[in-house]
């Protein structure tokens, strides 16, 4: 399915557009190997065309795709991505059409990985009103998926599950869409732990497990176990958790997956609420080195948390200053969560005034989620405003 079109008149350009789709193609599909080929003979086209300002931003526009892609699978280092940010948002307000969807679609997946809940959002919604441009009914389940993800990771259910289930229902009328369907499945599951259905939760990771070996995707299968051991630690099962958690843990650190500080963050967690603290720290001390190492700033904030919560005393600051990093980034279901355990925490050590402030986080983060206001629609159309108005249906000519 061919998202860019070219003027047939012109060969060149039919070729290397032709080029650039497969590498999309092979981006979204977290081929890693394939896009780096694929890349390489794109680069080898480029030299040789005719400059063209359209084919030229789309390969600029892939190019970050493509750093995109590596840095969640292969955890590469962040400045060669901020580097091609900056320059893309040079042409903020000069595209129209489908690349205009592109451009802000690639710029939400960025803020979204550094955690930028408004900006991503903002940005999403933005590309949104351009997606009538793109004619590939994939893509537009790409755009529903990321949406899904985003609105789970605010804790904004209805909406989440609005648009994953619009996502599945594309996938799922195509062959070898495995992935995606996946990928779907865990964000339904993840929403069904948010409305604390642990349960129904577990079933669908257990039915993601079974898939992911059926396909023989080893990502999969240890995405899946990670997933598991999340659920089952939310069920107070704590042995279930480890081994699960363990196990996902081993396979991510063998490939230096993105997910190694999550899975380290997520063992510290349960062996530190079974009470084997030094298990716990150990893992913390691991998942702190790692998070460091790759300026994970949302892993280094919630495993000194942790530790401030389970392995010292009376490190009140480092507690407080979590918190404000949840605040300032929007991130109302981790306040909410974390909020209680915390509040739980103190309570159990008599300390009730630490434990009713925040109770009192609890309750203004349960407001704001149900509020579902995050993004004010003034942020919206100063975003629009920024960009260029009256959008008409481009291709590259």
């Amino acid at each position: 399915m061919q998202q860019v079109s070219l003027n047939e008149d012109t060969i060149p350009y039919d070729i290397v557009t032709k080029k650039l789709n497969e590498w999309y193609t092979a981006i979204k599909n977290n081929l890693d190997r394939e896009a780096e080929r694929l890349k390489d003979e794109v680069e080898e086209l480029m030299g040789n065309m005719e400059k063209n300002p359209d084919v030229i931003l789309y390969h600029q526009l892939l190019d970050f795709r493509h750093e995109l892609m590596l840095s969640y699978l292969k955890s590469r280092n962040e400045e060669e991505l901020k580097a091609a940010y900056e320059s893309l948002k040079e042409h903020q307000g000069q595209l129209k059409g489908m690349l205009d969807y592109y451009f802000f679609f690639f710029m939400g997946m960025y803020d979204f990985r550094r955690k930028e809940l408004v900006s991503a959002i903002s940005a999403y919604r933005r590309a949104e009103k351009s997606l009538e441009y793109v004619d590939d009914e994939i893509e537009h389940a790409e755009f529903f998926y990321k949406m899904a993800e985003i609105y789970y990771y605010m804790k904004q259910t209805y909406f989440s599950l609005n648009y994953v289930k619009r996502a599945m229902r594309i996938y799922q009328k195509y062959n070898n869409y495995a992935d995606r369907v996946l990928r779907c499945n865990y964000i339904i599951a993840g929403n069904l732990i948010d409305s604390l259905d642990y349960e129904g939760a577990l079933a669908k990771f257990k039915d993601t497990l079974q898939i992911s070996y059926s396909i023989r995707s080893e990502m999969h299968v240890y995405t899946s176990r990670l997933n598991m051991g999340i659920c089952y630690n939310h069920m107070e099962e704590y042995e279930k958790a480890y081994d699960c958690l363990i196990e996902a843990y081993k396979y991510f650190d063998k490939v230096n997956h993105a997910c190694v500080e999550k899975t380290l963050f997520n063992l510290a967690h349960v062996q530190a609420r079974k009470g084997d603290l030094k298990s716990a720290k150990s893992f913390y001390e691991k998942g702190y080195e790692v998070a460091t190492d790759r300026n994970n700033s949302e892993y280094i904030v919630k495993l000194d948390l942790l530790k401030a919560l389970y392995l010292t005393d009376k490190c009140y600051n480092l507690i407080d200053d979590s918190f404000s990093y949840f605040v300032s980034h929007k991130m109302y279901g981790d306040i909410e969560e974390f909020g209680f355990e915390v509040a739980e925490v103190f309570q159990k050590k008599g300390d009730t005034t630490r434990s009713a402030k925040y109770y009192k986080e609890v309750i203004l983060a349960k407001n704001q989620i149900q509020k579902g206001e995050m993004i004010s629609e003034t942020q919206i159309n100063s975003l629009i405003n920024d960009s260029h108005t009256g959008l008409e249906h481009s291709r590259i000519e």
